[in-house]
Formats: C-alpha cells, structure tokens, sequence
C-alpha cells in the first residue's frame, strides 16, 4: 500500500510524496497560464483533492505552490491573485507562492511532482528531492503538438480529434519524459472543430485530463520500472505547439486564407491587424478585431452590388450602408475579401472593432470615427463605403499608433 501524509501543490504542478508500506506520499501542483488556470488546473486539483479524501487514497494532504500576487489596474491598486489560489484556499490547503524555483525548495516530504500543463520546466534539482520525480498531463496525443499551446495548436492545425497524455517529467526537456497513459486512439472526435475555441477545447479536456491523473496515481504509474504506452499519434499529424505570442494574432487579411483566420481567431483571438486613414497622416493605426468573426455568405450582400464588392481588392475592408447612413452611428459590419482556403475569394465579416484608443464600436462605425472613409460609392439603396488601404502588418514605424498588447493569447 502507498500511504501519503503531505502533498504540496504549485500552480500549474502537482507533487505526491510517496512512501511504500508504511510511508509517506506527498504532491505538488502547479497551474499554467497557458491553458486558463481557472478550468485546467483548477479541474485537476479538485479531482486530486477529491481523491486525497477517498478511503482508498494514498495521498495524505495537498499543497499549492504558486505565483505571488500581481498589482494591475490603474495606478497598480488593483491586487490580483491567482486563481488556483482562490481554488486552493477554498478547498483548505495550505498556499505557497514564488515568482521563480531559485532558491526555492519543496517541502521535505515531497515525493512526486505532477505538472498539469505548466508553463516552466520544472528544475532537475526539484525533480530530484522527489522520490518518485515527476508526472505531467498535457492536452494533445502525444508526440503530436509537444510544447506550451497544444489547446491553440489543436485549433490552429485543424485537428478532428483529440486526447491528453499523462508522461514522466524529463529533467531538461518539455514534452519528452516516458508516455505512461493516453487517451485510445485515434483520440475522441472534437465536437464542431469549425467553430470550437480554446476555452471549449480546456473545458472538453479538463475533466479528462484530471480523471487520467487520477487514474495514473491511484495505478501508481508513478513508480518505476515504467510501463510505457506505445505512442499512438497519427504520424502523419505530427506537429509543435510553441507558446502563443502576441505577433501571431496580428493579421494580414491579404495574406491568410479564411479558414486561417478564423481558426486563428478561435484559438488566439481577438485578432489585431493594422491600417492606414486615407489622407490622414500619422502611420498605421492599430484595430482589435471581435471575436466573433464569420465567413460571410454571398448572399448578405446585396446582389446588385456584388459585381463591385467581388472586384475590391483581397484585404481591403469595406462597409455597405443605407442609402445616406450615418456612418459614425452604423450598425454594419466590415467586409474583407480573403483568399479563400479551397481556391478563390471569399469574405470574412468583422461585426465590432476597436481602433487605437476608442471605444469599441460596431465595425463600420469604428472605421468611420478613425477615419478610414472618403467619400462612398452610390448604388441604388445603398452606400459603399472602401478605404484605399489594406488591413496588415505594417513596416516597423516610429510613427505607428497602437502597439499589441504584450500577453499571451
């Protein structure tokens, strides 16, 4: 029998201290910032909690080791905690929080750490003082998309299926310890993957990954000799899942393809592009895109207009109005012509947007107050509204307005 008396937790990791017969099995556990702590981590260490209580457990108590509280707002008088903290204190653990492993070290009693997506690689010298090293549960099947994102990569890459992983922790590398549990192949299918997110996606996968956590504990996978499960990705799908930067939600409607964009919008959005107000000086400016973004059909334009629209080049936005609308006071989208992903040209419609420091408007009224606009195009019942810049990247300016924000996606 394996007997736990203390387990300590960090956020986005989680360590059991073991002992065989009459010994000790303690845990860590840790929360990532990558896969919204509020669900993963917070699923996995109410389900270990759950367990520590059940009469056949062999774990005796849990500890939460995570990041100091963060001052935001305006002024910094706002404090904000980390969430697995709330979770944790809730649940009556006691709470550690570090910023950095330097010069921290788990408590004695330590005998296994499980990471639970954790966005750090977990020092060897940690893993050392743990009498069984380490456990990790990563959300993709493993060795396709190894890396800080598989949610996004999921998302990004298209996949129909999907699965967690539950594999040893190696000392110096992310994503490469022994594969002791996965879900069977090929994976289970991912429902409506056209238009799921990253937070469906963590909320489809927290509760799988937390039972295999579980289940790998309560099985003591933990223990060597290890019994490895036979990779079982499809090899033809084997892809990274590198950390989300800010630069990779910025969009280049001339370039990506819809089925790009959307799916990017879904698992990193909102989306940020650039453009330029005609005859206005000042450099590109910066606009955050709405989430909720679609692939227009061709029939919420008007037909009499489509010959126009169809000729506007990829990448530049327009706006139909009413015949003598207000545009600062519209309620319409934007339109933008993309490449479409099965050949030819379709158009993505951006319902609202913010543009540099305004408020968020409906798209077309944002456009207008920023100053896209000349004058419109008359056709019948309706006003073409078509700036003479397209929505990208621009070159590195001095004089570029709005920056993307500096956080992970």
């Amino acid at each position: 029998m394996i007997r736990s008396d203390e387990a300590t937790a960090i956020e986005g990791t989680c360590t059991l201290a073991h002992q065989i017969i009459c010994s000790e099995m303690d845990t860590v556990y840790n929360n990532s910032p990558c896969l919204n702590p509020r669900i993963q981590s917070a699923t996995s260490l109410t389900a270990l909690h759950e367990y520590s209580k059940s009469p056949q457990t062999d774990v005796a108590s849990i500890d939460v080791v995570t990041r100091t509280d963060k001052r935001s707002g305006r002024s910094l008088k706002v404090i904000r905690s980390p969430p697995i903290k709330t979770v944790a204190q809730q649940l009556g653990l006691p709470v550690h929080q570090i910023d950095t492993f330097k010069e921290w070290s788990p408590p004695p009693y330590i005998n296994l750490v499980v990471a639970v997506s954790f966005g750090l690689l977990i020092p060897f010298r940690i893993l050392r003082l743990a009498r069984y090293g380490g456990l990790n549960v990563h959300p993709s099947m493993l060795p396709d998309l190894p890396g800080a994102a598989p949610i996004q990569w999921t998302i990004i890459h298209g996949r129909q299926t999907t699965g967690v992983t539950v594999q040893t922790l190696h000392p110096y590398k992310f994503d490469q310890g022994v594969i002791l549990d996965q879900t069977p192949p090929p994976g289970f299918p991912i429902p409506d993957p056209d238009h799921i997110t990253t937070n469906d996606l963590i909320t489809l996968l927290a509760p799988v990954g937390a039972d295999m956590l579980v289940s790998a504990i309560r099985n003591k996978l933990y223990i060597p000799p290890y019994k490895s499960v036979p990779a079982r990705a499809n090899s033809t799908e084997i892809a990274t899942a590198p950390k989300i930067t800010p630069e990779m939600r910025i969009i280049n409607f001339a370039k990506h393809s819809d089925t790009e964009i959307l799916r990017r919008n879904r698992a990193t959005g909102p989306l940020l592009t650039f453009a330029n107000r005609n005859g206005l000086t000042g450099g590109a400016i910066l606009l955050k895109l709405s989430p909720d973004m679609w692939c227009a059909m061709e029939s919420e334009i008007p037909e009499d207009m489509r010959h126009v629209t169809d000729a506007i080049a990829v990448g530049v936005p327009y706006a139909i109005l009413p015949k003598n609308g207000i545009p600062i006071q519209s309620d319409q989208p934007l339109m933008v012509n993309v490449h479409a992903s099965k050949g030819g040209i379709s158009r993505i419609a951006i319902p609202h947007a913010t543009v540099a420091n305004m408020k968020r408007k409906t798209a077309a009224a944002a456009a207008a107050r920023a100053g896209f606009f000349d004058k419109p195009m008359r056709m019948g019942e309706y006003d073409l509204y078509v700036p003479s810049h397209n929505l990208a990247m621009p070159e590195k300016s001095s004089d570029q307005q709005g920056k993307p924000p500096h956080d992970s996606a």
